[in-house]
Formats: structure tokens, sequence, C-alpha cells
């Protein structure tokens, strides 16, 4: 699995300055609703895969119990919890539905989503 790491890190580099092009270029008041949809998803892409990269080179400098295959699983299965949850407060802060109630259903929703990958499983 580690051959997928540069492919990983070229993809979040790319998706870095997508979001830089859209911060930059793009008028907030008149975009159209797909942009805010490629941002969105330019952003869970980017948080992802450079969590996922530095989750997965911290824990196999720091651990080596396990293989490689298994840190790169279980790296990158933490860091889409952590973009999954920055991309529903992002989706909520563009629609301004940013209240206490919808935060704590959105951190809800990724824990138990996160309980359910982790143990709801069998095999």
């Amino acid at each position: 699995m580690s051959r997928f790491l540069p492919i990983v890190f070229l993809l979040s580099v790319i998706a870095i300055f997508g979001l830089v092009w859209i911060v930059v270029d793009v008028d907030p008041e008149g975009a159209k609703w797909y942009i805010f949809g490629l941002f969105d998803l330019l952003l869970f892409i980017a948080v992802w895969g450079l969590s996922g990269l530095l989750l997965y080179f911290a824990r196999t400098r720091l651990y080596r119990r396990y293989s490689a295959n298994w840190y790169f699983y279980t790296s990158f299965k933490m860091a889409f919890f952590v973009a999954a949850f920055l991309a529903v407060s992002t989706i909520l802060a563009i629609l301004k539905l940013v209240t206490t109630l919808n935060i704590i259903l959105a951190i809800l929703a990724i824990i138990l989503f996160a309980f359910w990958s982790y143990l709801g499983k069998k095999g």
C-alpha cells in the first residue's frame, strides 16, 4: 500500500492549489452552488490525504509493532473521520446553519459512523 503514498500526496497538494484558487479568485456573492461543492470536496481531499499521511508516517516511525499495510488502513480511516467532520462543518458554515444543536448532531453522526466502522462489522 505504500506505493499509493506519493499519489495521495500529489492529490492533496492539487486539492490545496484548488482551494487557494477558489479563495483568491472566486467572488462568494456571485459564485454558483457547484463552486461551494467543489470547495467542500477539495477541502475534504486535502485534509484526508495530508492528515492520513501525517498519521501514517508518525505511527510507522514511533511504533513498529504491526505491518505497514495495517498502519496505512487505520491511519487513513482515522483521517477520514476528521475530514468528514470538517466537511460537514464547512457545509453548515456555507449554508449559515451553524448552531450548537447542528454541531452536536454532526459530532454524534461522525462518532456513530466511526463506531460502526470500527466495531459494527464482523470479519
